[in-house]
């Protein structure tokens, strides 16, 4: 059975939104700027763990457990032209949505159940659009603690 570690989830959601061709950079623990760090992305994604709540199957405490996990994904476009700018934020979405949606991250997830569920646009601050998006997600865990806790 495949490691149900919720960073491993993570990572392929990178390795997926990279693959699209349409970012600069894609971070898996926000954005660089938001370390203090400089960024010159035009196009750019970043990803982070909003939470994870666990259903069990019934009162069998060595059944399976239901995990049900959110991320949020940041979108961000930059551009001198606000209409460009606004087209390219839109357009990462959907290249985000078509790479996410009903698929198995890490071979963990779900298909059925992984989509982009929301999106709030963010208020412009020249040159730049955000496009809050959240992404959604179901794994199983065998036993009760069937986690993987490995490094």
């Amino acid at each position: 059975m495949p490691s149900h570690r919720e960073r491993d989830v993570r990572g392929a959601v990178r390795d997926l939104l990279d693959a699209t061709g349409g970012f600069d950079g894609v971070y898996p623990a926000g954005l660089p700027e938001d370390r203090g760090e400089r960024s010159g992305d035009l196009r750019a994604a970043a990803i982070e763990p909003l939470g994870t709540r666990i259903a069990a199957q019934g009162d069998d405490v060595a059944g399976a457990l239901t995990a049900d996990a959110t991320l949020a994904l940041t979108l961000i476009a930059r551009d001198d032209d606000p209409e460009t700018r606004d087209a390219a934020a839109e357009r990462l979405l959907y290249l985000a949505a078509d790479a996410l949606n009903g698929v198995s991250l890490a071979g963990v997830t779900l298909p059925a159940s992984t989509r982009i569920q929301s999106w709030t646009w963010r208020k412009a601050v020249a040159p730049e659009r955000r496009i809050e998006a959240v992404l959604e997600f179901q794994y199983l865990v065998e036993g009760w603690s069937g986690f993987d806790a490995s490094e």
